[in-house]
């Protein structure tokens, strides 16, 4: 299913929870009701508005300690009901003036690297600073040091950040001590951000250049520590990935590889269910949508990243652990513990409801080769 791009997938596809399970039936109604909008500007707004409702309904819900799911129906139920008034025949007659620009429909790999691409590039250029240099620092060191990697294991190591985006974590690699850092990204956006970012702050032996995750462009054994933070699964083919992290990392290196947990609970259903109700929008109207309601721009990224990227593939630990020991990575160990915010976190506290709310939580690896 990872090589079909999301315009091609049917509903209970992109949305397995569509077809049965406890949000089946709501979930059904709420993508009929944003459908049944037509394809206006307003309907579009509209259905980008469904973004951000069911979002702070889900995180208010994932921290009151109870059942999700029956909060999760009443407010698909509410959502469905407002569309179903607001989608009176006046505001479908709502219009633009001037030239509309269609949406593209190809479905090539050419195609998907592109429209992935584009969709990060404009989504990271629009961080603020704090966004871009503080936050990211201190998510990676709270996850690396909870989990046994410290300063000493970092220093003056040689990083690839592989599928960098704007280079947050490029950046963060490198104000824990690493050195050199390379950021490689298919977006010209990111790469043209990330390099006008450091060179502003005078941040030395931190470069960013054009290059795929799937084909890195780096010989093997050439980085001490190499490092795919939430890519692969947004690829044609995640499994080439892992195995160009671990052809290009040194033998006794560190290699660190986050990819989407399945099961995923309530959390994942609800961002599926918004994938299925945005799978025909233009991204650009959907961001504008979202700036509209005065959102800062990492808390847009957070909403629209995975509901709007065309590939969103979920695996479980089986499978990414079979793919690492295949690709020749050793001492292979799952993540228990991450920042604060992480949904890893939040199951080794063992806080109530944990499997309804998040499934197994963030599928974070450290690996080594031999």
């Amino acid at each position: 299913m990872e090589n079909i791009v999301i315009d091609q997938l049917s509903n209970t596809e992109i949305a397995p929870s569509l077809q049965d399970g406890g949000l089946a039936n709501s979930g059904r109604s709420l993508v009929a009701a944003a459908k049944s909008l037509g394809d206006g500007p307003f309907a579009s707004v509209l259905r980008a508005w469904c973004v951000p409702y069911l979002f702070t309904a889900m995180e208010q819900l994932l921290e009151n300690g109870e059942d999700p799911v029956a909060g999760i129906n009443v407010a698909m139920d509410e959502l469905t009901q407002f569309i179903e008034s607001a989608g009176a025949p006046g505001f479908n007659r709502i219009s633009i003036q001037g030239e509309q620009v269609a949406p593209a429909n190809g479905h090539s790999p050419e195609d998907v690297k592109e429209k992935t691409g584009a969709h990060y590039g404009n989504l990271f250029k629009e961080f603020s600073t704090r966004s871009f240099w503080d936050e990211p620092k201190m998510l990676l060191e709270q996850r690396l040091v909870r989990n046994g990697v410290f300063a000493a294991d970092i220093e003056n190591k040689k990083v690839l950040d592989s599928g960098c985006g704007g280079g947050r974590y490029s950046v963060a690699w490198r104000l824990l001590g690493a050195a050199p850092v390379v950021g490689v990204d298919i977006s010209p956006i990111n790469i043209d951000d990330a390099n006008r970012r450091v060179e502003m702050a005078n941040l030395e032996s931190v470069s960013f250049e054009p290059g795929n995750v799937l084909d890195l462009p780096f010989p093997e054994n050439e980085f001490d520590i190499v490092f795919s933070n939430g890519v692969l699964h947004h690829t044609t083919d995640w499994e080439k990935g892992v195995a160009e992290l671990v052809r290009v990392l040194k033998p006794g290196g560190i290699g660190w590889l986050y990819l989407i947990e399945n099961p995923g609970g309530v959390f994942w259903d609800v961002i599926e269910i918004l994938r299925v109700i945005m799978k025909n929008e233009e991204k650009a109207k959907a961001r504008r949508a979202l700036q509209m309601l005065d959102m800062p721009a990492n808390r847009i990224f957070y909403m629209l990243d995975h509901v709007m990227v065309p590939i969103n593939v979920r695996l479980s630990p089986r499978q990414i652990e079979d793919c690492l020991t295949s690709a020749g990575a050793s001492n292979i160990r799952r993540l228990a513990r991450g920042a604060d915010i992480d949904r890893i976190e939040r199951v080794f506290h063992n806080e109530p409801f944990a499997a309804e709310r998040f499934g197994v939580g963030e599928n974070r690896y450290l690996f080594s080769k031999s």
